[in-house]
Order: structure tokens, then sequence, then C-alpha cells
């Protein structure tokens, strides 16, 4: 199409359309939300030789064995998109409202004396559950700091890099509860006792022995199972739904509170587990056996995991064992089985 000049004088011309600056989304047919636009393409990484190095360095070599080479098949990665459409500036702003929450009930059980009110029982389920999480959960942040490092696109890497800073979180708040702890019952060991209990307490050990596994898968898609199939829903089921009903049932008021806000953490890496599974499906039918022949692989260990932490969790005036370890089964599945997959339990 031709038009005149706006002098009406002179050759005519070809309007050409020019390049938007969102021309990497393709033919997307809109103008890309704010979501899109800070998170699409940001893996620079994802091209024949990864890296800005020899074609040999380690980092390269480890991102096309363990990475490129997998048997997952997604042709565009970058049309995934998280559930919760986050940013950097949405996660801050959520983060923040969640932090004010908590802090605020710590400044008003501190103003109360809560924790030197608390019932011997109650302290020692606090010393076997809750204190000794802090070693399950930076296990969990390491998981899903791998899960983002390897992760195959901008769009999967930033829900697994959100969920790390949710890991963080809770680290940094179980170690502050546990000062607390250690400061009104000096004499119970809480902060120096609870390496022991992760490493010999029973109840404690096929946990520890599932996260450590997972620490050594190394394949995306196999880390994807173990962390996001497997040890995170189980361990978060069980050491924050189901722990914070335990902990309202013994007396322990406060860390019944927090533990139910970072359950808001775990549903929201749910929701993105969820799609994205349903978005590997979808992307190749033939995924979902491979993603069934990994979950197989890593069942027992959830399993082993489920019936041994609901054992340390059942506690005098709450739920029993038995109840504990059906509602986290039910949980899991209830993760797994809209994208088809099974979990076959013995």
């Amino acid at each position: 199409m031709t038009e005149q000049s706006t002098a009406g004088t002179g050759p005519a011309r070809t309007r050409s359309r020019r390049l938007k600056t969102w021309t990497a989304f393709g033919d997307l047919g809109r103008r890309p939300s704010e979501y899109e636009i800070l998170t699409h393409g940001l893996n620079h990484s994802m091209r024949p030789v990864p890296l800005e190095l020899g074609p040999d360095v380690n980092g390269n070599t480890w991102l096309k064995a363990h990475r490129d080479a997998i048997a997952l098949t997604v042709t565009d990665p970058n049309a995934f998109r998280d559930p919760d459409a986050l940013t950097y500036g949405s996660y801050v702003a959520m983060a923040d409202d969640q932090e004010t929450y908590v802090e605020g009930l710590l400044e008003r059980f501190d103003a109360d004396d809560y924790d030197a009110g608390l019932a011997e029982p109650a302290l020692d389920f606090l010393a076997l559950t809750v204190t000794p999480c802090r070693y399950l959960t930076h296990a969990e942040q390491m998981l899903s700091a791998y899960v983002q490092q390897l992760a195959p696109s901008s769009y999967i890497a930033n829900c697994a890099t959100f969920q790390t800073a949710d890991q963080l979180r809770r680290v940094q708040l179980i170690a502050y509860r546990t000062t607390q702890l250690a400061r009104s019952h000096p004499g119970r060991r809480f902060g120096t006792g609870e390496r022991a209990t992760w490493e010999t307490h029973p109840s404690w050990q096929p946990i520890r022995a599932a996260v450590e596994n997972a620490l050594v898968e190394y394949d995306w898609d196999r880390a994807f199972v173990a962390t996001q199939l497997v040890v995170k829903p189980v361990a978060d089921l069980l050491f924050l739904s189901a722990l914070s009903h335990q902990l309202t049932a013994i007396g322990a008021t406060l860390d019944a509170m927090i533990t139910e806000n970072l359950w808001q953490d775990s549903k929201r890496s749910r929701r993105w587990t969820a799609a994205l599974l349903t978005f590997l499906t979808d992307a190749d039918p033939a995924n979902l056996a491979v993603l069934q022949g990994q979950l197989n692989d890593w069942t027992p260990n959830g399993h082993q995991m489920a019936i041994a932490g609901s054992e340390l969790l059942a506690a005098d005036g709450g739920q029993p064992s038995s109840e504990i370890l059906e509602q986290v089964l039910t949980g899991w599945r209830e993760l797994i089985e809209p994208a088809g997959l099974a979990v076959a339990l013995a």
C-alpha cells in the first residue's frame, strides 16, 4: 500500500510496519503482559554453546548433558506460564505482606512471654518436629535452586527462583524460633540438639535419605520429579499442613500460625508445579511415560517419607499417624493425578 507525501507532492512512499520491542514473542496477537515482558527469554544459555566459554569447559558439558540431553521433549519451553504470573516486584510485595504478618505475631507472642509458658509436652514436640526442620528446609532450598539453575526457560526458572526464596524465608523463621526457644529454655538444647535428631532419630532417617538422594539427581527432568513431585510436596504436606494442625492441638499456637502462613508458599509451589506438569505432557504425549517412569523410581522414597513423617508427627490430642498418612497420600495424589500421572504404592 502506498500514500502521497503530506505536502501533496513528491514521489509515493511505501509504508513499512515498524518492529515492536516485543517481536521476540513471535505472532502473539496482543501486547505482552508486564509479567511476560519481565520474564521472557532471560535464559541466555539456551544455545549450542550454553556459556561464553570454551565448548568443553565443565559448565558447558554439564548443561549439555544434564539439561539439553534429557529425556523430556519440549519444542518451546518459553510457552510455559506461571499461573500466578509472579515478577520480582510482585513477589517482593507479597512476601513483604507475609513477613509483616509474621513479625506482628512474633512481637505479640513475645510480649506475652509465650515461650516460657509452653508445657513440657509442647516443648518436646517442638524439639522433635519443628526446630530440626531447618535441615530439611535448607535441603529443599538447595533442591529448588538446582531446578532453577538448569531450567530450560526463564518462565520455569523464575518459578523455582521464587520457591528458593520461600525456602530461605522458612529457614530464617525456623532459626529465629529456635533462638527464641533456646533463650527461654536454655537447658533443653534448642539450637544445639537438632543435628543429632536429624541424623539419628529413626523417623527422620527416611526423610533425610530422600532429600540426600534428590540432591544427586543431576538431569533436570529427574531433579524436577524428585524435588517437585516427591520430596517437596510430601515434606510440605507433613511439616507444614499436617504439622500446623498438630501444633494447634498441643497448644503451640504461635508456631501453628507461622506454619500455616508458610503453607501459603507451598500452595503456590503446587500451583506452578501442576501447571508445568500439564504443559510438559501437552507438549509431547511421550513425556507422560518419561515422567511416570521417573516418578515410579521415586515413589518408594516419597512413601517412606510419608510413613515416617506421619509417625513423627503423631501427638497426644492431635491426629493419629494413620490419619496424617492418609491425608498426605491424598494431597500427594491430588498434585500429580490431574496430569495423568499416578503414585503406585506397594
